[in-house]
């Protein structure tokens, strides 16, 4: 047995993970960037335009299909995801394997996405005991069998104090401080080399909507299924939005998928469905 969130990094990042997968997650799931990439890169387009930003880097870009969209729109694009470039990806698009591999040029003057990143970063996963004291959930990779273990770090303990406070025994709680410092140290190192903005966009809860019995889920080849860290599936969890915005100390802008891509423009159905990807949370930060 071992904690959920390294089951859970191991299961997609790992040498055999699942986002290494030749078919990449376009074979296991759709995002906004699969269902109408023309009409979302012309939206963003029209976004990086309104910000002044002349550049579009994708953090976590999978296989490049929205990049591969936004080609005609003329901005300079990057791409940054755990694999090596992609084959057949237009060279006009520069491509990282890793953040630590991306040329600090590449901010300057660029408007970064992290489209549908957040939720699979691995978090510790806790669930409340009798005295609704948080152990974290230990997982079986190979069968998804769970079961109680120690206590969460003291940092993890002060974050769910402040974000995901109360519930009763049996309940779970997804920390999502791992989240937190990723999205804060990636604003972070745009805003200092000349970003002119950052949009997290993400399945997501606010304080007074977390999900009781947390959010974590499989999905593998079009349908979610139980999860398990075996590196057959993707692994998601919702994302605690408003922790991540907060994290930065940075003025933002927190609205819908659907309130988002409707004033820049947008008319497909699928992407404004309030109930599935319109949804979605839009977290905005402009430097």
């Amino acid at each position: 047995m071992t904690p959920w969130q390294n089951a859970w990094q191991q299961a997609l990042y790992g040498p055999d993970g699942f986002y290494r997968r030749p078919e990449g997650p376009a074979g296991h799931f759709r995002t906004a960037a699969h269902a109408a990439p023309g009409e979302l890169a012309g939206a963003l387009a029209r976004l990086a335009s309104r910000l002044g930003a002349g550049t579009i880097v994708d953090v976590g870009a999978g296989r490049g299909e929205l990049l591969t969209a936004l080609v005609p729109s003329g901005v300079r694009l990057w791409g940054v995801d755990v694999v090596e470039r992609p084959p057949g990806l237009p060279p006009a698009i520069g491509w990282a394997q890793g953040l630590d591999a991306l040329p600090d040029q590449a901010f300057d003057g660029s408007l970064v996405i992290a489209w549908e990143l957040l939720d699979v970063i691995p978090l510790t996963v806790a669930e409340l005991d009798e005295s609704c004291s948080p152990s974290i959930v230990l997982v079986e990779p190979r069968t998804g069998r769970e079961q109680p273990g120690g206590a969460p770090e003291p940092e993890e303990l002060a974050w769910r104090a402040t974000w995901w406070p109360g519930g009763e025994e049996g309940d779970r709680v997804e920390v999502g401080l791992a989240r937190d410092l990723f999205w804060r140290d990636l604003v972070h190192r745009a805003r200092t080399t000349g970003a002119r903005a950052a949009l997290c966009v993400d399945y997501a809860h606010t304080a007074g909507n977390r999900p009781a019995q947390g959010s974590l889920s499989g999905f593998r080849n079009g349908r979610e299924v139980p999860p398990r860290p075996d590196g057959s599936m993707d692994v998601t969890a919702h994302v605690a939005i408003d922790a991540v915005a907060a994290a930065t100390g940075l003025p933002h802008e927190i609205t819908t998928q659907a309130e988002a891509l409707a004033a820049l423009g947008v008319t497909d159905t699928e992407l404004l469905d309030p109930g599935g990807l319109g949804g979605f949370a839009w977290l905005l930060h402009t430097f």
